[in-house]
């Protein structure tokens, strides 16, 4: 009886000191470029204006997936006069199916800057014993129309 307690008060911390972090996710603005640091359950993002990068790595499982990736797609649509190119790096271990939907939504907004003129480069890394991700990948790839490099890591 004890564990099954201990059990649900463990989740019920490690579920409220999850959704906290994702809270305090804060930028750090450098000039022109805005990174959010990763966590255990949220990818670090770069977002460089300047030198014409998104990047997005690590793990993506959050308990709120919209926080983490609404501002990808606000910066996306502020700034998509102010490139002509970008290179945008999809670099996961974990995809959460809440996390795939808004990156799905973030490479339909890229489909339509392609639409506009903008030169999109999208490489999808995968780990080559990682079949999971590279279906995400290819799922992406078939369902969109916009060319996308998906790249083996070993």
């Amino acid at each position: 009886m004890h564990e099954k307690t201990d059990l649900l008060i463990l989740k019920n911390i490690l579920q409220k000191f999850l959704k906290q972090n994702q809270k305090n996710m804060k930028p750090i603005i450098e000039g022109n470029k805005i990174i959010y640091e990763g966590s255990e359950d949220c990818p670090a993002i770069l977002m460089d204006i300047d030198g014409g990068r998104l990047i997005i790595e690590g793990a993506s499982f959050p308990e709120d997936a919209v926080v983490v990736y609404e501002p990808v797609i606000k910066w996306l649509i502020e700034n998509e006069n102010k490139f002509e190119e970008l290179e945008v790096i999809f670099d996961y271990s974990i995809l959460s199916s809440a996390s795939n939907k808004m990156v799905f939504e973030i490479i339909l907004k890229l489909e339509k800057l392609t639409l506009k003129g903008k030169n999109i480069s999208i490489k999808w890394f995968y780990a080559t014993y990682d079949e999971d991700m590279f279906d995400e990948g290819r799922g992406f790839k078939e369902t969109l129309k916009i060319k996308m490099d998906l790249i083996s890591k070993n």
